[in-house]
Formats: C-alpha cells, sequence, structure tokens
C-alpha cells in the first residue's frame, strides 16, 4: 500500500491490488498479442495506399510480437517480486497508457483509415481501451501529483517505443 493524496490535499490509503492489476494487464497484454499474431497471418496491407510506414511482414512480425510479450511478461513477474509498491505503480502506469496509445493509434485508426479489419483491433476495443479508460484515473490518482504521473508516463513511453523499435530491427534482421 502507498499513501497519495486526494484532491483536498488529504492523504489516503491505496486500496489498488498492484499484483492482480499486472496480472490482469499481462492477460489483456497476451490475448491482444495473441489476435495481433492471428490477424497478421491473414493481413494485406492495401498496395493503393500511400503511408509513410508499412506494415510489418508476417514472418518478422509474428517473432517481434512474441519476443515482446516474453518481455512484458519478464517485466511483470519482475515487478511482481518487487515489495517497493512504487515500482509496481510506475510498470502499471507504463503498461496502461501504453495499452491506451496502442489501442487507439496502429489498432483503430488503422481500422477507420483501412475501413476493415486490422491485426488486433477487436482486443484493442473490447480490451484494451476499456481496461486503460478504467485504470487511468485510479493510476493518476496514485501519484503525487499530475506532473509525477506524465514524468513516468512520458519516460516509460519512450522506453516502450524504444524496445519496440529495437525488436523489431532485431526480428527484421533474424526472420527476414
Amino acid at each position: 500500500m502507498i499513501r497519495s493524496i486526494d484532491a483536498s490535499g488529504k492523504s489516503k490509503m491505496n486500496t489498488l491490488n498492484y499484483n492482480k492489476q499486472l496480472l490482469i494487464a499481462g492477460i489483456i497484454f497476451t490475448l491482444h498479442n495473441i489476435e495481433e499474431s492471428i490477424g497478421f497471418t491473414h493481413f494485406v496491407y492495401p498496395q493503393n495506399l500511400n503511408f509513410p510506414l508499412h506494415s510489418q511482414l508476417v514472418g518478422t512480425m509474428i517473432p517481434a510480437i512474441i519476443l515482446i510479450t516474453i518481455i512484458a511478461w519478464g517485466v511483470l513477474f519482475w515487478a511482481y517480486r518487487q515489495r517497493n509498491d512504487i515500482i509496481k505503480r510506475n510498470i502499471l502506469t507504463v503498461l496502461v497508457v501504453a495499452f491506451l496509445f496502442n489501442a487507439i493509434f496502429p489498432h483503430i485508426a488503422g481500422a477507420i483509415i483501412l475501413q476493415r479489419y486490422v491485426p488486433a483491433v477487436i482486443s484493442s476495443v473490447l480490451l484494451n481501451l476499456p481496461y486503460s479508460i478504467w485504470m487511468l484515473p485510479k493510476i493518476i490518482r496514485l501519484h503525487s501529483s499530475e506532473k509525477s504521473f506524465f514524468v513516468v508516463a512520458a519516460i516509460g513511453m519512450l522506453i516502450v517505443l524504444l524496445l519496440v523499435i529495437f525488436v523489431l530491427i532485431i526480428s527484421n534482421f533474424l526472420f527476414q
């Protein structure tokens, strides 16, 4: 349990079970990545669209998704074993923000732009987005200030983005 400050400036105890939420986030992430892997085996990128970033090939994307899922579970397991709730809170903060951005930008926006199914849009709409919207206010309240939340979220998202780029490069190198 950690103390957080409410809007009136009074201290309150956190009642969020971090270990439970880390497990739920891991399950949601895994289900999302399973749908994404299955979706990529059937996804054909429309050739008539000129996007600056093109979808990865199935042969490189699926190993990247698997590797990212394994890394995520490694981080979740490490966080689960920590006694310091601030570490668990920060990992959960990054996951919730990553779920929100990941649901909106590549998946939901992709489905709207392409006007058809894109890999992992179903889990984005049914799991990632609702979980993020439900957890975000709780997570923000657990931080000592909104600034603290945004600093953790920004640094965490930068690390996640760099990790994803690194994994995609490695996957392209090994599996292309």
